[in-house]
């Protein structure tokens, strides 16, 4: 079958016809400015179960790191390449690494490298700029020694965020180096560090000594796992280091069409989590960024699942945020002020200042089957 026919076929794509997509996904990446299909091979082992189960390649697990018909669609209206607007809050010259949106905090980006890619990254514009210029953002040292300065004349600033990229896909070294400059900035109290290498690549946690930095830097780490079936045995046992090290760990995830878009998958990778003493902070809705339809949901459906949660689970399941990250910093349902159905857009306000976000079209939100979100049962 051709990657053309494949694409249009109105039944579950099979192994073959996933990479017919994947070559057509290869070409429309160098086109469009996408990251390229990245799996780490401990994900693959996962995949491969998931395909020889269902018969098909569009379980959760697949839809999150392989592309799907959909991926070939036309847009669903109101897409940007960059929605939480990261490129207008560079304010260090010369640097990408370094984002200041938040007066309280700044987001430092040491790498634009990732153990694998998610189908659905929000900040894909930014990173295959970085990726163009030679895999890594800029030398990392003068990077640092910029980020320092920077922090130094800015005492308002008690938080550094670590993301990228992912943070800890570099060496012992560079971030025993990235870690180091930051703790020597007297005003900063806190070190947040996002990263989805346990769900990716648990071996990156197979040296004690990149643990024991974590734990002396006093680091939050917060992870993205986006459904249950990525805490398998082999990742509760690296979470179960990372609280023996006495490293808080948090979780933060995207409530997915067709990967988590149920009251039963949320429930469940919330609980698993919870089980290996790791606090869900929240489920954020996904951006409307270039060719991000085959995951977006209407924020209808998104707070009618907070809803669910909230009337079925107990509170340490349903006490999560459910959020929407935006140019204005993050807003909740009880910051909208306006909303025009017809056209679809909905208008936020926090703080005194506005957005309008393009919501979601009804009549694309076909919400996941539940027997395929949850295969193994």
């Amino acid at each position: 079958m051709t990657a053309l026919r494949s694409l249009h076929h109105p039944v579950r794509t099979t192994p073959g016809e996933q990479r017919d997509l994947d070559a057509a996904y290869a070409a429309l990446a160098a086109r469009e400015r996408l990251l390229p299909i990245k799996v780490p091979a401990f994900y693959q082992r996962k995949l491969d179960e998931e395909a020889a189960a269902l018969g098909h390649t569009e379980g959760p697990l697949h839809r999150m790191v392989r592309p799907t018909r959909e991926r070939f669609g036309a847009p669903a209206g109101g897409e940007v390449p960059d929605w939480v607007d990261d490129r207008s809050n560079m304010p260090v010259p010369g640097s990408q690494a370094i984002i200041h949106k938040y007066a309280d905090r700044v987001l430092f980006m040491p790498t634009s490298i990732c153990a694998g890619h998610c189908q659905y990254c929000f900040r894909q514009d930014v990173l295959t700029d970085a990726h163009a210029e030679g895999g890594d953002l800029t030398g990392l040292a003068a990077e640092v020694a910029r980020l320092t300065g920077y922090l130094g004349a800015r005492p308002e600033v008690s938080e550094v965020v670590l993301s990228g990229g992912d943070p800890l896909t570099l060496s012992t070294r560079d971030l025993a180096l990235v870690l180091a400059g930051i703790r020597a900035v007297p005003t900063i109290r806190s070190i947040r560090l996002h990263t989805r290498t346990p769900a990716f690549a648990p071996k990156v946690f197979g040296d004690d000594r990149k643990l024991d930095l974590l734990a002396e830097a006093g680091v939050r780490l917060v992870l993205h796992f986006a459904h249950p079936y990525e805490v398998c045995g082999e990742v509760a046992a690296v979470l179960d280091r990372l609280d023996r090290h006495r490293i808080r760990l948090y979780n933060h995830f995207p409530l997915l069409r067709g990967v988590n878009d149920h009251r039963d998958v949320l429930a469940r990778l919330i609980e698993a989590l919870d089980d290996r003493r790791v606090r869900t902070l929240s489920v954020y809705v996904p951006e409307p960024i270039r060719h991000s339809a085959p995951f977006r949901v209407t924020l209808d459906r998104f707070f009618a699942l907070q809803d669910e949660l909230t009337a079925t689970t107990p509170s340490w399941i349903n006490a999560v945020r459910f959020t929407l990250d935006s140019p204005v910093g993050k807003v909740r349902r009880e910051h909208i002020v306006a909303r025009d159905r017809t056209a679809g857009l909905v208008t936020f306000e926090k703080a005194g200042k506005r957005f309008v976000f393009p919501d979601f079209p009804a009549e694309l939100d076909i919400p996941g089957d539940r027997d395929t979100l949850l295969w193994k049962g």
